[in-house]
């Protein structure tokens, strides 16, 4: 969600408290002067803080454009911190195939990501939470020494039914 700022003539207040460029506070000052003060340092003068029951909008003379761009990196930024990878496999997977899921999971932990470990269960298999416990309790003692984790759960219903647990990395 991005917050949506008015700028130099969409703010409607004849008083402002008005924020300098260099992080000072001038005081409550006429909208017109505020203004005139924005141009004259060539940056815009933006509504950071709305007023409420009678106080005057803050607003800082500042570069909107990159204020909005800074934002936006930001955002990328943050969107690109969840560090979460998903490894699933069925309760009749070969064991070929389940040591290469193992060695994926650990490349994973080795660069600090958390890992969501899954058993799925289809069809009939959904009726075996109990081997499929066993076998994702047995599958994560793998993980021992590089990861931690809490007992897995059971969920979905339907078609389907996943037991799956977190790993975390431990710390070295």
């Amino acid at each position: 969600m991005t917050r949506e700022y008015r700028v130099n003539d969409q703010i409607k207040d004849k008083q402002v408290s008005l924020v300098l460029p260099d992080g000072s506070m001038k005081g409550e000052v006429p909208f017109s002067e505020a203004l005139l003060i924005a141009e004259e340092e060539n940056l815009d003068l933006v509504e950071i803080s709305t007023s409420k029951g009678g106080v005057p909008p803050v607003c800082r003379i500042m570069d909107y454009g990159k204020m909005m761009y800074q934002q936006s990196k930001k955002k990328k930024q943050n969107k690109q911190a969840q560090h979460t990878k998903e490894i699933k496999y069925g309760f009749n997977i070969d064991d070929h195939d389940l040591a290469v899921k193992h060695n994926k999971v650990k490349e994973f932990l080795s660069k600090h990501y958390t890992v969501r470990y899954i058993l799925e269960l289809r069809g009939r298999e959904k009726y075996m939470t109990d081997a499929g416990m066993k076998k994702i309790t047995e599958n994560l003692n793998h993980f021992d020494t590089i990861a931690t984790w809490k007992s897995p759960q059971i969920s979905g219903g339907g078609k389907k039914v996943e037991i799956s647990t977190t790993l975390h990395a431990n710390s070295c």
